[in-house]
């Protein structure tokens, strides 16, 4: 699951590869959850369980001046 901002259009695979591409630090904006609920036609699944990954591609709010977007 990728999470954005209002500004970007989630049905448009572009505009989410760019949020993740500008406002995603791998260290602190991907999780990793391990033991999750999955499903059962995936085969990588052990006992119906899987790992989950979350990507924060929202803007800091520490700076978000920074992310204003360029048109091209």
């Amino acid at each position: 699951m990728v999470v954005v901002d209002e500004d970007i259009d989630v049905f448009d695979i572009k505009d989410v590869e760019y949020a993740i591409a500008t406002r995603v630090q791998a260290d602190r904006d991907i999780f990793i959850v391990k033991g999750a609920r999955g499903s059962s036609l995936d085969p990588s699944s052990v006992d119906g369980t899987s790992a989950k990954v979350g990507i924060d591609a929202t803007k800091s709010l520490d700076n978000l001046d920074s992310y204003e977007r360029v048109n091209e």
